[in-house]
């Protein structure tokens, strides 16, 4: 009798611990300089006709970026929440062997490549970026530190909690220290905004976005039928069945594309792993390469929070 009572107190405290790690979980976050401070102070770069922040020159170049960065790193780290350095995702980015993979449109005809950000946002693996731009103003002997900081979701880019403000005039000449003195009034409902939204994630899934196109040798279209139901009508299917509570709506679509949008799909995978939106369309790829299918398909990342499938061809 006291071995089954000592079982059922453990079973007890185990159900409880694990509950307890679940509600004290909290989602990993990278500070950023925001686009218009990077653009303010000059340090933005264009390649391929894309302009976006020059987060390494900026970091190589202002001490005074690092000095915030780091500011804000210790006042979330304080709060529990996992931190994920700009720096060193910077440094992982330029190491990595991984090359851009490129692909031809057959609707727009327009060159399908990886976003830099989107790079970056994927190899840091952050569930929250914070874009943080800030202005020094000077009231003779005396300054203070106007500052803007934006969460961004960085599977979607949505802002899920924001805080703004300016600090009390002060005497001191540290950068960072004005900056702390503008924000700790904000930061406890920051974030507790920062958790109303993981917990929303963690209840119903995070949001992606899927382009399912067509190559041109793949000898089928979306109005190819399986047993008397269209390809898309299959796909739209397999999206409900494997999105979080059948959540998603569909893009704009045209006989060669397939867009799904707000995508709910499950935090973690069957064996405990994070899921992006690249692995749940490798699980779309794996549907439909099998039987009474068998579609080949390649799979390009774009981000965290989108893939594009390209049906016909590996």
């Amino acid at each position: 009798m006291k071995v089954k009572v000592y079982v059922l107190l453990l079973a007890i405290c185990l159900a409880t611990g694990t509950m307890f790690a679940q509600q004290m979980m909290k989602p990993s976050v990278m500070v950023v300089p925001s686009n218009a401070w990077c653009q303010a102070n000059g340090y933005m770069k264009t390649n391929g006709g894309t302009t976006y922040p020059d987060y390494q020159t900026a970091l190589n170049s202002s001490m005074e970026l690092v000095n915030v960065i780091s500011k804000i790193n210790i006042l979330m780290s304080d709060r529990g929440f996992p931190l994920q350095n700009l720096e060193t995702a910077l440094k992982n980015l330029s190491t990595s062997e991984t090359e851009n993979e490129m692909i031809q449109s057959k609707e727009s005809g327009a060159m399908l490549q990886e976003d830099v950000l989107d790079m970056l946002y994927r190899q840091a693996q952050a569930d929250i970026i914070l874009q943080l731009t800030w202005n020094v103003n000077t009231m003779g002997p005396r300054r203070s530190v106007t500052f803007n900081l934006q969460a961004l979701d960085s599977y979607t880019a949505k802002q899920v909690a924001g805080a703004q403000g300016t600090g009390t005039p002060s005497f001191s000449a540290e950068i960072p220290v004005l900056l702390e003195e503008a924000v700790i009034d904000h930061m406890d409902s920051f974030c507790n905004r920062l958790m109303e939204h993981f917990t929303d994630i963690q209840q119903n899934g995070r949001e992606i976005t899927l382009d399912i196109r067509l190559f041109d040798t793949a000898g089928i279209d979306f109005e190819t039928e399986y047993d008397d139901y269209e390809l898309a009508e299959i796909i739209t299917r397999w999206i409900a069945q494997n999105s979080v509570n059948h959540r998603f709506s569909r893009g704009p679509s045209t006989a060669n594309m397939l867009q799904f949008r707000d995508v709910r799909i499950p935090v973690v995978d069957s064996y405990g792993m994070p899921m992006d939106a690249y692995a749940f369309a490798r699980d779309f790829a794996r549907f439909f390469k099998k039987e009474p299918y068998n579609i080949p398909s390649k799979v390009l990342a774009r981000g965290l929070g989108k893939a594009v499938i390209v049906l016909g061809e590996k």
